[in-house]
């Protein structure tokens, strides 16, 4: 593997939390630390950048939806897309995807980065106590965050905790999975107990490191209560699901800063990015100068015509990449205000100069080319252009409480939790008397309805061991080769011959 260009623009005052294309063709030039990490600004930069890789084109802002949206049953690639995305809509994932290289380069990008803050900042004098940990607190979470998504997309990679600073530190052998999720699990645990509560727009917190810890360990659970693929490591399914249980807990139960919004659009709100439900999102702001800093992801899920939404909103072009999916969407409860509100199946045309709208046009799950898309990728404000201030959600309020409900099982708890996001979508109580099983599997059912399109349905269906019984079984879908990890990318093989061992 290449090593990743370290640049940072020490006489930048401010730094946004995007950046442009990171990764190069040629040699990777190195950080020079000599005249930086000495003043707590220096720190705030540092940190800043190590953020700026998140909402990049090439992550959660467009990649990381692509990779872990078309294998399942929320969208397919529509006819005339990428070769790349019609196999992995089709399961048929091979070394030389390109959507694959991006979805492993850029988590290493960020992990130098968490790893630059990691090791210079401790050393950097005038800073108190406070401020010293809340940005090493938010470094280990990046790490442990990138970690994760590497760990649940390939299986075994690299483990990198120092800089990359030799060309002879990016031939690393793999690591383990176990070796890696324990890695993941100390840095979130020496996380929350170094950050506050703060809400900052674009960044973590102390809750937000406890949600994420509380999803590593439900995965953990999960893949060793259903004998998912690779995690035979896990000693003891019960103790994942207790400690998934107590860190969910500290984010639905133990603190105030965070909840349910009872209202669904107002969480895609890009006016209200600070709404209750919002633990950790990449973030994006339209009036950015490159794309990383504003999105384009809501094209992605748009009919490519000129249209209004039925909030008047002007869309002007979408990509029709995504088609939605009829597993999704027919498998909603008629009353279910996700399917009502965050699906739009009903266009207006553009109409007059005033903003009046024109004449309906209702759009099918059945229809070839356009079909009923998500709205939760959307900006009210969007009037021109490609630019959208859409956030990616990374972990949101009612995803902890499903992964509270599910550690919980079929107790008075887990019921309660699973009702509230069932009530807020207008649906009635799970039935009573469910099994442990039946439970768990009516939460993760119930993941995939408020979740969907947001990059969890993969994760979940990996972690549960049901990739080929939901997929193949009830959707007919065909999966060749390895539904469980995708294969590390062949440039990168071919740069570090460790991999391919």
């Amino acid at each position: 593997m290449k090593k990743f260009k370290y640049i940072i623009a020490l006489a930048a005052t401010t730094m946004t939390l995007s950046c442009k294309k990171q990764l190069e063709e040629k040699p990777y030039g190195f950080l020079s630390t000599t005249n930086f990490y000495k003043t707590e600004s220096d720190a705030n930069s540092a940190l800043i950048y190590a953020y700026s890789i998140l909402p990049d084109l090439g992550y959660y802002s467009r990649n990381f939806i692509v990779l872990t949206e078309l294998p399942t049953e929320d969208v397919a690639a529509a006819s005339g897309k990428s070769a790349d995305e019609m196999l992995l809509d089709q399961l048929t994932v091979t070394p030389t995807n390109g959507v694959l290289a991006p979805a492993y380069q850029f988590p290493y990008v960020g992990i130098n980065r968490a790893n630059l803050v990691i090791k210079y900042v401790p050393a950097i004098t005038g800073m108190t106590d406070a401020a010293k940990n809340e940005i090493l607190g938010e470094a280990y979470t990046l790490r442990a965050l990138h970690y994760f998504n590497l760990v649940r997309l390939f299986g075994a990679v690299p483990l990198h905790t120092d800089p990359v600073d030799d060309i002879s530190q990016t031939n690393l052998p793999k690591s383990s999975m176990k070796d890696i999720y324990d890695l993941i699990i100390a840095d979130l645990t020496k996380a929350a107990g170094m950050m506050d509560q703060t809400v900052r727009l674009g960044r973590v917190n102390q809750v937000g490191a406890e949600g994420i810890l509380a999803k590593v360990y439900l995965t953990l659970a999960s893949a060793k209560a259903s004998s998912s693929p690779g995690y035979d490591f896990v000693s003891n399914a019960d103790d994942m699901y207790n400690n998934a249980k107590t860190w969910a807990a500290k984010v639905v139960a133990g603190q105030s800063v965070y909840s349910l919004d009872p209202d669904l659009v107002a969480i895609y709100d890009v006016n209200k990015k600070l709404g209750p439900e919002h633990l950790f999102d990449a973030s994006v702001d339209r009036s950015g100068a490159d794309e990383g800093q504003y999105s384009k992801l809501p094209l992605f899920f748009m009919p490519n015509l000129n249209f209004r939404l039925p909030n008047g909103t002007y869309v002007p072009g979408g990509f029709n990449e995504f088609l939605t999916e009829s597993g999704i969407y027919d498998s909603f409860d008629a009353n279910d205000k996700r399917k009502s509100q965050l699906i739009i199946s009903t266009i207006y045309d553009v109409g007059d100069a005033g903003g009046n709208k024109g004449p309906t046009q209702n759009l099918s799950i059945t229809d070839s080319y356009y079909r009923p898309f998500s709205n939760k990728f959307n900006d009210s404000g969007w009037q021109t252009g490609q630019q959208t201030s859409a956030n990616t959600p990374i972990i949101r309020f009612s995803d902890v409480l499903l992964i509270y409900a599910e550690a919980c099982g079929p107790t008075a708890e887990g019921y309660a939790a699973v009702n509230r996001i069932r009530t807020r979508a207008g649906l009635g109580n799970l039935p009573p008397g469910l099994s442990v099983a039946q439970f768990r599997d009516a939460v993760i059912q119930e993941r995939k309805w408020e979740l969907c399109f947001e990059g969890n349905r993969l994760f979940d269906l990996r972690r549960s061991h049901k990739m080929e019984s939901v997929l193949k079984d009830t959707y007919g879908k065909t999966i060749t080769g390895d539904s469980y990890y995708f294969p590390i990318p062949q440039a990168e093989v071919n740069k570090n011959p460790n991999l391919g061992k």
